[in-house]
């Protein structure tokens, strides 16, 4: 009997006995008073005259960049501006309107939070603050998730890994959703939602900037390896063949540099070279840690995605998870 078999046998007789366990916030934004330091500017990167985004050095939120560490962007339309996602603090988000002023003196009339991940909408308080009118978009599933406990699950995760510099944020979440398919006119400007379906969340938005064809594609795609935990490596592959067939020049992501469609060649590569080689050993009988090795001799990984941030301590998560996913395949 092969392995997958044997498994599902086994999983017959126990899924009865699963139980769901919720994971709860370790701290609440209650638990300080004290306002973290400011965030000090960091540089606008211009993409063309209406797209802009804010350029993260650092692959993982520490002390020393504040917990910056994932890509704002905004772009300015004759009625306003649009910003995409705003940051993981309420000092991140204050930087980003100080900034976003050197630009244009426009207001602020839409955001959008691209996914639940705290990094890309715990600054949405300080936009609330500067534009009390401001309307907040996102996912339902991440207005939910929220409910459910995630704001203060990312409000305690920034502060842990910053030695507290986030203090004072404030959960504020979405109110508005977008499901995907919405197109948005702007004055001068029309923006297309996308979403694709389970992909680094289940909650992904991806913003188009239909006259200069870019987008503005969140964690869907990124040269860093961070987190899969929330994600599909199959929905992964799927969204960056849809993507590669978008009139789409530029694409932003929410880590790292702008760059064009090489950017999501090398996403949906890095994803089947994981799946399909766990795919390839999983019905031999070997663990995730023995199929470690053998994705890590993969030419693309040593010549191409070794090279990424998080890389030599994320790898073997990825492998785990993608083993995780390809497993639970086998029962549906």
């Amino acid at each position: 009997m092969k392995r997958r078999d044997l498994l599902k046998s086994a999983f017959g007789l126990t899924a009865g006995l699963a139980g769901f366990s919720v994971m709860k916030p370790v701290y609440s934004a209650d638990d300080w008073v004290e306002k973290g330091p400011d965030m000090p500017n960091v540089p606008i990167t211009k993409v063309t005259n209406r797209c802009y985004y804010f350029l993260a050095q650092d692959g993982e939120p520490s002390p020393s960049n504040q917990g910056f560490f994932s890509n704002p962007g905004f772009i300015v339309t004759s009625e306003g501006v649009m910003v995409v996602d705003t940051g993981g603090s309420l000092q991140i988000g204050e930087m980003l309107v100080r900034q976003i002023k050197t630009v244009t003196d426009k207001p602020v009339v839409k955001v959008i939070n691209t996914h639940i991940h705290g990094d890309h909408w715990l600054g949405n308080q300080a936009f609330v603050d500067a534009y009390p009118d401001v309307e907040i978009y996102s996912h339902p599933k991440v207005i939910q998730q929220v409910k459910d406990g995630a704001g203060e699950f990312w409000v305690g995760f920034m502060s842990r890994n910053t030695n507290n510099a986030t203090a004072g944020t404030a959960v504020t979440p979405p109110t508005k959703e977008l499901h995907g398919g919405e197109t948005i006119k702007m004055g001068d400007t029309t923006f297309k939602i996308h979403y694709l379906g389970k992909v680094h969340t289940d909650s992904d938005l991806a913003v188009e900037v239909v006259e200069d064809k870019i987008l503005y594609s969140g964690d869907m795609m990124m040269r860093r390896v961070a987190n899969m935990a929330d994600g599909s490596f199959p929905g992964s592959i799927s969204a960056m063949e849809e993507l590669a067939n978008m009139d789409i020049k530029t694409f932003i992501p929410g880590h790292g540099l702008h760059d064009g469609k090489a950017l999501v060649k090398e996403q949906k590569e890095f994803f089947e070279v994981i799946y399909n080689t766990v795919g390839k050993y999983y019905d031999e009988g070997l663990s995730d840690f023995e199929i470690k090795p053998k994705i890590e001799a993969h030419p693309f990984m040593q010549k191409v995605a070794s090279k990424w941030p998080g890389y030599e301590h994320t790898i073997g998560r990825f492998v785990s998870d993608a083993y995780h996913e390809f497993e639970m395949s086998l029962f549906s």
